[in-house]
């Protein structure tokens, strides 16, 4: 049997006040984890600790983890936040330095529904330090270097690194010259200068170990 028309449009717009009142599709959550960019080893063993971020909270967050991966030797381990809001991981010098990559393991909130997670990375390099004294004779100033860096076997003389030798001038140091530390992390320089100025030493970032600035020294 055919309905009339007036049936017909009566059902059509019974359907569309339906649709239009329907309850939209609850947004998913986030939750964002916060860690160092920069980590300096120092010592035999290392804590880095993340955070999560504000978002996590809003969005109910009950559960987090994040995979850490290092991207050359695939070392594998997990920050894990379960009721807390913060995770530790243990780090020792033996282990591989160089870029980590933070990824997303599984998140949800009170619901058990999944949140999104942020990627993030980390680079892990051994601390550097550097240190100077000088002396003056006249209008000539000598700078002596001694570099020094953590390392998989303890602190070690930073043989081989280059340094900058730099002086306070104009309110900005400016590099004066570059010299190259011996087997044993030193090297002297000596010029002429009869003004005063302040210097200090600033070894550079290699693949393993990050930059290190001296205090300075007046002369």
């Amino acid at each position: 049997m055919i309905k009339p028309l007036s049936v017909i449009a009566t059902t059509i717009a019974m359907f569309a006040a339906l649709t239009m009142t329907a309850t939209p599709a609850v947004a998913a959550g986030s939750c964002s984890i916060i860690v160092p960019a920069k980590v300096q080893i120092d010592r035999p063993y290392k804590v880095i600790t993340a955070t999560l971020g504000s978002d996590c909270a809003a969005s109910s967050e009950v559960y987090a983890s994040w995979d850490v991966v290092h991207t050359w030797y695939g070392w594998n381990n997990l920050f894990i936040f379960d009721a807390k809001e913060s995770s530790s991981l243990d780090f020792y010098d033996w282990e591989h330095v160089g870029t980590y990559d933070v990824r997303p393991s599984s998140a949800w909130d009170a619901d058990y529904n999944e949140l999104t997670q942020n990627t993030r990375t980390m680079v892990v390099k051994y601390t550097t330090w550097s240190y100077t004294a000088s002396s003056r004779a006249g209008n000539a100033v000598y700078i002596n270097a001694l570099i020094k860096n953590w390392s998989s076997n303890d602190l070690v003389r930073g043989s081989g690194r280059t340094v900058y030798l730099q002086r306070y001038i104009g309110g900005v140091w400016q590099n004066m010259l570059a010299r190259t530390a011996n087997s044993t992390g030193q090297f002297t320089v000596g010029f002429i200068q009869p003004k005063v100025y302040q210097y200090r030493l600033v070894a550079t970032e290699t693949s393993t170990a990050w930059s290190g600035n001296s205090a300075s020294t007046t002369r």
